[in-house]
């Protein structure tokens, strides 16, 4: 009941963060509901979260027989597990989709790429089984905003790539590879810290676990709302076009 109620949550407020990059767009969008539904089920969901979902299973069978446990555990468990094997599925669920709907403008890739961050985002909800987890995944979507700021920055990598930009390009690979696995990695751990803390018999160590999870969630909210805006300002800028026309001039596809 718990996972269905998640998934529910998750849907209904990822919703809200996501569909305002899509209602900026007005009268200049590119890609089709065909195109959204074709990305999150292919791409999001049998690609991204099924490969997840195993591989995570994998790591749990072999973190129990080496008998990784505690803070330690925890976070290693939170680079490797999830920052790992999280970040690079959905990355290149995100390549796998960009080739396939043939995107050339930067929103709509901003867009797929915080998609199959949604998708993942929500299944991910749907088996936890903490509530305190689903509601900070609900209230501060990183799945979506690390997606919405990787797929920006990979369409800036390949513009340099294209201008044979190699200091871009660096720079731009690192934004879009590196970040989002570090950044993952750092938040989930914090939240184990947090949740260590709280634990503690100390009412110092308590208090210092709540001290951060507050100022976690200030950032958190504080890092979303400051990429919703960037997101629904390229939204704004973007041109507008047919995908067939601008292929056809620009000599992709």
């Amino acid at each position: 009941m718990l996972g269905l109620i998640g998934a529910v949550l998750a849907v209904a407020v990822s919703l809200c963060w996501y569909l305002p990059g899509i209602r900026a767009q007005g009268k200049n969008r590119v890609l089709t509901k065909k195109d959204y539904w074709k990305a999150a089920v292919i791409y999001g969901f049998c690609y991204t979260s099924l490969l997840i979902i195993v591989t995570e299973l994998l790591w749990d069978g072999i973190a129990g027989r080496a008998g990784l446990s505690g803070l330690k555990g925890d976070i290693l468990s939170s680079f490797l597990r999830a920052a790992l094997l999280e970040e690079f599925f959905k990355f290149t669920g995100f390549l796998l989709a960009k080739r396939s709907l043939k995107l050339w403008r930067k929103i709509d890739t901003i867009m797929i790429a915080g998609l199959i961050g949604l998708v993942y985002g929500v299944v991910e909800k749907a088996v936890l089984g903490s509530p305190a987890a689903v509601f900070i995944g609900l209230a501060i979507p990183m799945h979506i905003t690390w997606q919405f700021n990787q797929g920006g920055h990979w369409f800036e990598y390949e513009e340099a790539k294209a201008r044979g930009d190699r200091l871009r390009m660096r720079r731009e690979m690192r934004m879009a590879v590196v970040v989002p696995f570090v950044f993952h990695g750092c938040w989930d751990s914090g939240l184990d810290l947090a949740a260590w803390l709280v634990d503690r018999e100390p009412v110092v160590a308590q208090a210092g676990g709540w001290i951060l999870i507050l100022m976690m969630l200030a950032l958190g909210i504080l890092y979303t709302i400051r990429t919703i805006k960037k997101v629904c300002a390229t939204a704004r800028a973007a041109e507008p076009g047919f995908r067939d026309q601008q292929q056809s001039a620009t000599g992709i596809g």
